[in-house]
């Protein structure tokens, strides 16, 4: 199958690539300026050998629960990647402290968020500030405070950022 032409996308002075299928969407690989690409398999690779607590697969029903309880859709990249890895378990987080948070985590957070229009699914700092969805805008915002700002186009470029440490996210 080919694929798209690379989109390519500036984020502090870094070149973001990704490669997708044409008809699904499905993305094959992300990459950014000399660093090699990185696949979601590769990225739950790189969590597991850094010893993170990853979460087994969410289903297709506990995504489906999560979209009814929040009030959001949640994009397909999203939905597949949770298909394979329901984020970290037990609080963990990266090196660079990031927490991907499973289902779970995400609808107790909702709850007690008085803003119901940002859906967070990462941490940084033990909550210093959120990455996630705003409903009704398309992409992943980091909130920080009382605007939330665009970082990513998609949930797996924002997963790329976090892996890579990329000035955006601070």
């Amino acid at each position: 199958m080919q694929t798209n032409p690379s989109r390519r996308r500036k984020i502090n002075s870094k070149i973001l690539k990704v490669e997708e299928y044409p008809k699904t969407g499905k993305v094959i690989h992300i990459s950014c300026d000399r660093m090699s690409p990185i696949s979601p398999d590769n990225m739950i690779k790189l969590w597991t050998e850094q010893h993170i607590k990853l979460s087994p697969p969410a289903t297709i029903d506990l995504i489906k629960a999560t979209e009814k309880i929040i009030e959001f859709q949640f994009p397909n990249d999203f939905k597949a990647f949770y298909l394979t890895l329901d984020g970290f378990a037990d609080w963990d987080w990266t090196k660079k402290m990031f927490s991907i948070w499973p289902l779970t985590r995400i609808v107790e957070e909702y709850h007690n968020e008085s803003n119901k229009s940002f859906i967070v699914f990462a941490d940084y700092l033990i909550n210093s500030h959120h990455i996630g969805f705003v409903k009704g805008q398309k992409g992943v915002f980091k909130n920080s405070g009382v605007i939330p700002e665009l970082i990513a186009e998609t949930f797996l470029e924002a997963l790329f950022l976090i892996n890579s440490d990329a000035d955006i996210l601070y």
